[in-house]
């Protein structure tokens, strides 16, 4: 028996997947989650064997979650998933377990299962080495240098080591340096996906915040949390509930 967690925000592409996959009889689905934080926070102590996972969560980066229940020592298999993306498509053929495009279909997951039953042995630490080493590669070609902004008409490149957080304003999303806030025209989403997951964390659904200038993490009410930034005159960052967890894991508070 295979047991497989799915990861997928979008309800109607786990029940699919997970009505596909449950006509092999050798399959057994131990766990659905919808956002990479509860990926993380739960797969860990299901240990399963596979984990189908999407490329683009709403809250995280697919690469970003699998990255991290690595380090956790949760080395199952990872089957990636996508609908569009197709940069990281010829990046996964190169090195990865394996990848399926959405909508899926039954011929295609069945060359799928084929795959992890044949990688499946009782050695796999190759195996695991070389999807850490892919998910490094991806996730560094996928981060841009810098960041475009605008001012007055022009392209603005920023440094994100020059950020102090990151605040979505309506649909589009604006860099807060020390010396000014800039615009862009790309949403949170967009921003936290150039971003180095190691430096910079989502702390709200309109709040990216840089790990390396926060000065204070204060208490507030209903069990969230606000954060000084070490940066005179900087507004408190909120903590929302979904992300406090995360933010005291990362702090090692």
């Amino acid at each position: 028996m295979i047991k497989i967690v799915l990861v997928d925000d979008e309800r109607p592409a786990r029940e699919e997947l997970r009505f596909l996959l449950e006509q092999n009889p050798m399959i057994k689905i131990i766990g659905e989650f919808e956002s990479g934080i509860q990926a993380i926070e739960h797969i860990p102590s299901l240990q399963p064997e596979v984990i189908f996972m999407d490329v683009h969560l709403q809250d995280m980066d697919g690469l970003d979650v699998v990255r991290a229940l690595q380090q956790m020592d949760v080395h199952a298999s990872v089957v990636f998933a996508t609908a569009f993306d197709v940069h990281a498509i010829r990046a996964f053929e190169l090195n990865a377990v394996d990848y399926i495009l959405k909508p899926f279909s039954q011929e295609r997951l069945r060359v799928t299962i084929d795959r992890i039953q044949q990688r499946l042995q009782p050695n796999d630490l190759e195996l695991s080495r070389k999807i850490t080493q892919l998910i490094q590669e991806i996730g560094v070609k996928q981060r841009p240098r810098k960041l475009a902004a605008t001012c007055k008409g022009r392209v603005v490149l920023i440094d994100p080591q020059e950020l102090l957080f990151v605040v979505a304003e309506g649909r589009y999303a604006s860099l807060v340096t020390a010396q000014k806030i800039w615009p862009t025209t790309f949403s949170l989403q967009e921003i936290q996906e150039r971003l180095d997951p190691v430096q910079f964390l989502r702390t709200h659904r309109a709040y990216i915040v840089n790990l390396d200038r926060i000065k204070e993490v204060i208490p507030w009410f209903n069990a969230t949390y606000k954060i000084v930034i070490d940066q005179e005159n900087s507004p408190e960052i909120p903590v929302s509930r979904t992300y406090v967890k995360v933010l005291k894991e990362r702090l090692d508070v």
